[in-house]
């Protein structure tokens, strides 16, 4: 996710002003979410039930983020704002990110 931020930010700052603050502010909260879930999850008690599902919750938050991110790159390329590459290395960089959270996920709940 770290390095999906990095990515990221130079496509961002190129936008057009008004996508910029409508869309691509979207796309910093979604990734700012997905760390936060990160986190959360990463801190969940692996030893009960409960921090379990939660922690299996938390992973579903980020998966749900990465869609939307997704989303938004799309529609950002789609009206020509981000280039081909910006949204290959997006999306290649997301697709990993998604992959992994359904290992993590399926960790919790196989637990």
């Amino acid at each position: 996710m770290l390095l999906f931020c990095r990515l990221y930010y130079p496509p961002h700052n190129n936008l057009p002003k008004p996508f910029r603050f409508a869309v691509g502010e979207r796309i910093l909260a979604e990734s700012a979410e997905c760390l936060r879930a990160i986190v959360l999850a990463n801190a969940a008690d692996k030893a009960s039930a409960a921090g379990l599902a939660e922690g299996a919750a938390q992973v579903r938050r980020v998966r749900a983020s990465v869609e939307v991110m997704r989303g938004f790159l799309l529609l950002a390329w789609k009206l020509k704002f981000i280039s081909h590459g910006d949204l290959t290395a997006l999306s290649t960089c997301l697709e990993s990110i998604s992959k992994q959270a359904a290992r993590w996920e399926q960790r919790f709940e196989s637990r």
